[in-house]
């Protein structure tokens, strides 16, 4: 009898062993698995803080093209204007997402400046006789080949500008960051060219 009794208790030796073997595997199973659910969480935040960002800077551009004469104003150094403040910063916008009144995002339009790309002289064929804009840049009338570059093939008193614009926005709490960049064409006076588009 004392032989099958040595017997039973290897055997609930061997089986203890393997119970907390399972029971440590199950355990780092369950870690893992956490860890993986919480890294998901942390990535999705992260891409949620971005896209806000990238909305606020989009925002941000749509206003200051719609404002694009104060903002190409704004942009000589010693000039008070610009298109918004934010914290004492000329051009550049507070974002207050959730609305708890505390700055959540902030745009800058400044790094780099808004810059005039190319401009093109616009000719007077390009030009719509009835819209009030395009009004002001015809020059002259049609003539027989006798002056280049007057008449309604030649060149208009207008040009089209391209202007570059960019927005950086920054998420506070988590420093997000987001980058757009969007072209706009102005129309400008010939005669404003110098200024308008250094």
């Amino acid at each position: 009898m004392d032989g099958h009794r040595g017997i039973n208790s290897r055997h609930s030796g061997a089986v203890l062993i393997i119970a907390l073997i399972m029971l440590l595997v199950t355990t780092l199973i369950g870690i893992s698995v956490f860890e993986m659910g919480s890294n998901n969480l942390v990535v999705v935040a992260n891409l949620e803080s971005r896209e806000q960002a990238r909305k606020a800077a989009e925002d941000t551009l749509e206003v200051a093209i719609e404002n694009l004469a104060l903002l190409i104003e704004s942009l000589a150094p010693d000039s008070p204007k610009a298109v918004f403040f934010c914290e004492g910063h000329k051009n550049h916008q507070c974002h207050d997402i959730d609305g708890d009144g505390l700055l959540d995002i902030e745009v800058s339009l400044t790094d780099p400046q808004p810059s005039c790309m190319l401009v093109t002289p616009t000719r007077n064929d390009e030009l719509d006789v009835t819209d009030i804009n395009d009004q002001g840049c015809f020059i002259g009338t049609q003539q027989g080949g006798a002056v280049d570059g007057a008449g309604a093939t030649g060149q208009s008193m207008c040009s089209a500008s391209v202007w570059d614009l960019r927005a950086v926005a920054v998420d506070v709490m988590t420093q997000a960051e987001a980058r757009v960049r969007q072209g706009v064409s102005v129309r400008v006076s010939n005669n404003d060219v110098a200024t308008e588009c250094p």
